[in-house]
C-alpha cells in the first residue's frame, strides 16, 4: 500500500505561503498549512473546506524552538514521514542599516533565516531516515542583488542562499533534494506587511530622500 505524500509549508496565512499549500493539497499531497497567528486562518479554512482538500492548518511559530520541534514531531508522529518542507515564512524590515536598531535586525534574521534552519534541522532526521525529501527555501531576488534601505532582509536572504546551496551537498547522498527559489516582485501583501524603521520616516532623517523615492 503506498504512503501518502506529506507537505508542510510556513507562512501560509497569505501570500506565496497561502497559494502553494492549496496547490500541493490540489496535486494530492496531505499538506500542513502552518501559520504563526491562527486568527489569519479563516479563508484557508473556507477553501479547504470548499474544495474538500486534505489540508490542515496548524500553529507553528518559526522563532519559537518548541513550536517548531511540537509541530514536526506530531506529523512526523501522525504519518511516519515528510516529503516536502517549503520554508516560505518571513518578511520585510525597511530602513538604513544606521537608523535600524540591533534588535530589528536581529528579529529580521529571527524569522528569515534562522527560522528556515530551525525547520531544516527538524526535518532532515526524519527524511534522511525515509532517504527521501525535499526542502524547498524562499528566498529573494534580493539574496541576489544589494538593495539600499533594505540590507537586513537582503542579508537574511544572502545568509539563506548560501546555507541551502552549502547543505545541498550535504543532503544529496541521502536522497534529499534542496530547492532555493529567488522570486522577483509578486502581487501579493507582502508589501503590506513590511514594516519600516521609524527614524527613516523622520524628514530629518539623512535617508528621508531615500525613503521618500521608496527605493
Amino acid at each position: 500500500m503506498q504512503r501518502e505524500s506529506v507537505a508542510v509549508v510556513t507562512g501560509s496565512s497569505s501570500g506565496n505561503g497561502f497559494e502553494t499549500s492549496l496547490l500541493l493539497a490540489k496535486n494530492g499531497f496531505y499538506t500542513y498549512a502552518t501559520m504563526r497567528n491562527l486568527d489569519k486562518s479563516t479563508r484557508m479554512k473556507e477553501v479547504t473546506k470548499k474544495d474538500s482538500l486534505q489540508l490542515e492548518v496548524l500553529q507553528l511559530d518559526v522563532t519559537d524552538d518548541k513550536s517548531v520541534t511540537d509541530a514536526i514531531d506530531m506529523i512526523s508522529n501522525r504519518h511516519g514521514r515528510i516529503d516536502v518542507l517549503v520554508n516560505n515564512a518571513g518578511y520585510d524590515h525597511n530602513g538604513a542599516v544606521e537608523e535600524l536598531s540591533m534588535e530589528k535586525v536581529k528579529t529580521q534574521f529571527e524569522t528569515n533565516f534562522f527560522g528556515a534552519v530551525r525547520l531544516m534541522k527538524a526535518v532532515i532526521p526524519i527524511m534522511r531516515k525515509q532517504r527521501s525529501g525535499i526542502i524547498v527555501n524562499l528566498s529573494s531576488i534580493g539574496g541576489l542583488v544589494g538593495v539600499p534601505l533594505n540590507s537586513a532582509y537582503v542579508g537574511s536572504k544572502f545568509a539563506l542562499e548560501g546555507f541551502s546551496e552549502s547543505m545541498k551537498y550535504e543532503l544529496e547522498g541521502f536522497g534529499i533534494k534542496v530547492i532555493l527559489i529567488e522570486p522577483g516582485a509578486i502581487k501579493t501583501n507582502f508589501v503590506e506587511n513590511s514594516k519600516q524603521a521609524q527614524k527613516a520616516m523622520n524628514p530629518d532623517s539623512p535617508y528621508a530622500e531615500f525613503s521618500k523615492k521608496g527605493i
